[in-house]
C-alpha cells in the first residue's frame, strides 16, 4: 500500500467547487488538501464498508449512524442495503430481517412514514424527536448476539 499517490478526477458541482476553495482559502491550504480531508474523513466515518470481516448486523451501527446521508447521495433502497448487509453473510441466522432492512432504507423519508412502519413491524408508537435513537437501540438489542 505505502505512500504512493494517485491522481483522479472529480466531478464537482460550481457550487461545491467555490465551497473548496472558500474553505482553502480560509484555512491557507491547497484544494487538494480539502479533498483529501473529506476523502480520508469519510472513510473513515464508512470504515465499516471496507472492512471484509464486517458484515451482516455488524454494519448496522455505521448504516444507522448514516442512513439519512447514505440513503440521500446513494439512492440506497431496501434491495441494495440488502445485498449490502446480508450477501457476504454465510453463516445461518445471521442475516439482518428483510422488515429491518426496509425500516433502514426509509431513513430520510418524512419521520411520520418511519413512524407508522416501524409501528407496523414493531407494534411500537414514537415521538418524532425519539426515531432514529430509537431505531438504533432496537437494532442492536435486536441482533447483538448475532
Amino acid at each position: 500500500m505505502g505512500n504512493k499517490m494517485s491522481c483522479i478526477s472529480v466531478r464537482l458541482s460550481e457550487s461545491d467547487h467555490s465551497k473548496i476553495k472558500t474553505t482553502a482559502k480560509t484555512l491557507q491550504v491547497r484544494h487538494s488538501d480539502i479533498m483529501r480531508y473529506a476523502i480520508k474523513t469519510t472513510l473513515t466515518r464508512l470504515s465499516a464498508f471496507h472492512n471484509p470481516e464486517l458484515t451482516g448486523p455488524a454494519l448496522l451501527p455505521t448504516i444507522i449512524e448514516h442512513c439519512n446521508e447514505l440513503n440521500r447521495h446513494f439512492d440506497l433502497d431496501a434491495d441494495k442495503l440488502d445485498n449490502i448487509i446480508n450477501a457476504e453473510v454465510i453463516a445461518a441466522g445471521r442475516q439482518v430481517a428483510r422488515s429491518d432492512i426496509e425500516l433502514l432504507a426509509l431513513c430520510g423519508m418524512p419521520v411520520e412514514i418511519i413512524q407508522q412502519r416501524f409501528r407496523q413491524v414493531t407494534g411500537i408508537k414514537l415521538k418524532d424527536n425519539e426515531v432514529y435513537q430509537f431505531m438504533k437501540k432496537y437494532l442492536a438489542e435486536k441482533y447483538q448476539s448475532a
